[in-house]
């Protein structure tokens, strides 16, 4: 081994392989989470619409792969209803996406004090 070569050893390996799997996790949870926003986006629109509605337009929700004829205050109570389920989702997501991060952080401070520049652990 030449200057500044550390061997792995296993824990080392097992550390890396901690860190490996928990990037592809954090990448899944931020996706995960963004499609969330989107649908949360979406519904805070539809309710919106909703609101500003005079009440006489015909109220038609998606059912599965049908249109169905429903009342406005229903389907603003709908729309609020799962916003509030994938807001609560989403939440989850921040949680887990915090937790991977610090753990990740922990790795990293290990990591780095054990082979310096030798390893790379940010993103590219």
């Amino acid at each position: 081994m030449g200057d500044g070569d550390v061997e792995v050893r296993r824990e080392d390996q097992l550390k890396i392989n901690e860190f490996g799997r928990l990037n592809a996790k954090l990448h899944e949870k931020r996706a995960d989470r963004d499609a969330l926003q989107k649908t949360i986006e979406e519904l805070d629109d539809a309710t919106t619409e909703l609101a500003m509605s005079d009440g006489e337009h015909v109220k038609l929700m998606l059912g599965g792969e049908a249109f169905i004829d429903v009342s406005e205050e229903y389907a603003t109570e709908h729309c609020e209803a799962m916003q509030a389920k994938f807001q609560a989702d989403m939440d989850r997501h921040t949680a887990d996406i915090e937790a991977i991060e610090a753990r990740q952080k922990v790795l990293k401070s290990a990591l780095y004090g054990r082979f310096g520049s030798s390893i790379n652990l940010e993103e590219k």
